[in-house]
């Protein structure tokens, strides 16, 4: 640990080693401490990205709208494709930055890798604002997902407790606002970029936890305001206080799960998500035998912190299933259906 004085702020550099592979990584994490140390605060950092181009992404403009017309922005010096960058601080001390890219963050890795490392790799949290769509996609959906390539076995770094407290935020905002219509959801993990020719090894380049944060999925619930809003406000929250969740990882189910949407909000005892992995990248992805046993420790060590339980949906293929009840086995944790998921306080975690 270093440690160095700059005016009234004290800053710590802490590094962490971790080994994968034969190789270490050495990762470098600033914080900053409030001179009045006594109250040891730490502050904290959030970044959120935004395509604000509403030919492109009708969300993250109306989203970054709303938050520069409502709280008292300044830019932060940073400039990416022309854009300004702008930072906020709030009452608490905690920082904002409010990055704009002329294209989608997530199809553009290469480009936007370089930059985000250099300036806000030390952020406890980064988010992207994104517009949700699809064939099949519901529709007056604000959703919250951790990031990966489950195909692949390439996942982010998870932070399952700024999950719940984003997930709760849009839930809270979403009754607040009076938007009945809408459902809060979380979604499998998932990178658009790899659908976009983007290699997914790139995905944990960044050693951020990140989320996309959206609305969905019709062309009119993009332009709605009040939705828009919703999610502004819910990205101020992520470092609100919250009782610490359970920790869960999800193997199989579909790509919108009821069953673990409704245990990440329901206030009974609190839950959250490491990782979603859904039955269909599962079985394509070929989570069997010893490379499946291999793909999932990866994925939970993606998961700081403690894991208190692995949930899975029995409706898969043998050959994945045994895979998954063989992993559960080998980490020790309780192994639960999905359906225990209902009655949260009668789980021996």
């Amino acid at each position: 640990m270093l440690l160095s004085r700059t005016g009234r702020s004290v800053w710590f550099s802490v590094f962490s080693i971790t080994r994968n592979e034969g190789f270490y990584n050495v990762r470098e994490m600033w914080y900053t401490v409030k001179n009045n140390r006594e109250e040891g605060f730490l502050l904290k950092k959030a970044v959120f990205y935004f395509c604000p181009d509403p030919a492109l992404d009708l969300v993250a403009t109306n989203v970054l709208d709303i938050l520069k017309s409502t709280l008292p922005l300044k830019e932060s010096g940073l400039v990416v494709d022309g854009l300004p960058a702008y930072t906020y601080t709030d009452e608490r001390g905690d920082r904002f930055d409010f990055v704009s890219m002329a294209y989608y963050f997530s199809h553009r890795y290469e480009t936007y890798l370089p930059v985000v490392n250099e300036h806000f790799a030390d952020c406890d949290v980064a988010g992207y604002i994104n517009w949700h769509g699809g064939a099949n996609a519901p529709d007056k959906v604000l959703t919250v997902h951790s990031i990966g390539d489950v195909m692949t076995g390439r996942f982010a770094p998870a932070h399952p407790g700024y999950l719940r407290a984003l997930a709760r935020a849009l839930e809270e905002g979403r009754v607040e606002k009076g938007l009945a219509d809408f459902t809060v959801h979380t979604e499998a993990t998932h990178w658009s970029g790899a659908i976009h020719g983007s290699d997914p090894a790139l995905i944990e380049d960044y050693p951020v936890p990140l989320f996309d944060i959206e609305v969905g999925s019709a062309p009119e619930t993009l332009q709605n305001r009040t939705a828009a809003e919703v999610l502004a406000g819910a990205l101020l929250r992520v470092f609100e206080p919250r009782p610490e969740p359970k920790v869960i990882l999800c193997l199989g189910g579909i790509h919108f799960d009821d069953n673990y949407s409704k245990a990440l909000l329901q206030e009974e005892l609190p839950i959250s998500i490491g990782h979603f992995l859904p039955t269909i990248w599962l079985v394509n992805g070929d989570y069997s035998g010893e490379r499946g046993m291999a793909l999932l420790r990866h994925a939970m060590e993606t998961i700081p912190g403690k894991v208190d339980a692995i949930v899975f949906n029995d409706n898969m293929k043998k050959p994945v299933k045994d895979c998954v009840r063989a992993f559960a086995a080998e980490t020790g944790l309780p192994l639960l259906k999905h359906r225990r998921l209902h009655t949260p306080l009668e789980i021996e975690w």
